[in-house]
């Protein structure tokens, strides 16, 4: 039962690359958020890794409010072709590291080792190839969740917690502040 959490933190890794209209890209977001809570949990006292879906839909909401009623943009077949492609080959790259206890860490399970693996691995794949606001952000929440999963055994302490839910908050506040920025102003805000 324990592996299920880091079968859907693969799916949702590869869903957010590949998924282009960003109202499904913040449900996915939520699910990853959901799974990175679980996996947690099995370190820290599940009061504690409730701390991480509260921040996750918190930081979901502001997304979602930043992206309501904007259109997907267009992607072609041949990007969206090398999108697949290099989510395959990293995600292989990334289980087959977490295989290991590559952070060296002597109370971490197996289970997750492999979700950091994942979701840094993913992360700095999203990071590599989106340009927008929203798709770097959602990047750098990846590997920041990847890196909670394995720094949730080393310090388990709330505070740190609290911090790092703060910083996922912050990220989503900064997507939404600069996706708004780069919207083309309509005739009802000036522009013509």
């Amino acid at each position: 039962m324990t592996w299920v959490p880091v079968v859907l933190v693969a799916t949702t890794a590869f869903g957010l690359i590949i998924v282009e209209r960003p109202g499904f890209q913040i449900g996915i977001l939520a699910v990853q958020y959901a799974s990175v809570a679980w996996l947690s949990s099995l370190a820290l006292p599940p009061q504690v890794a409730a701390v991480k879906v509260v921040a996750g839909m918190i930081t979901s909401g502001v997304l979602a409010l930043t992206v309501a009623g904007s259109r997907p943009h267009a992607e072609s077949v041949a990007g969206r072709t090398f999108r697949v492609i290099a989510a395959i080959l990293i995600m292989t790259a990334a289980i087959g590291i977490g295989q290991t206890n590559w952070m060296r860490v002597p109370d971490i399970r197996q289970e997750a080792i492999m979700a950091a693996s994942i979701l840094m691995s993913m992360g700095l794949l999203q990071l590599g190839l989106f340009r927008s606001p929203l798709r770097v952000v959602i990047g750098l929440i990846t590997l920041l969740s990847g890196f909670e999963i394995a720094y949730s055994v080393i310090e388990p302490a709330l505070a740190i917690l609290a911090l790092l839910a703060s910083v996922h908050i912050g990220l989503a506040m900064v997507a939404s502040y600069l996706t708004l920025v780069a919207r083309p102003a309509g005739p009802a805000e000036g522009g013509e």
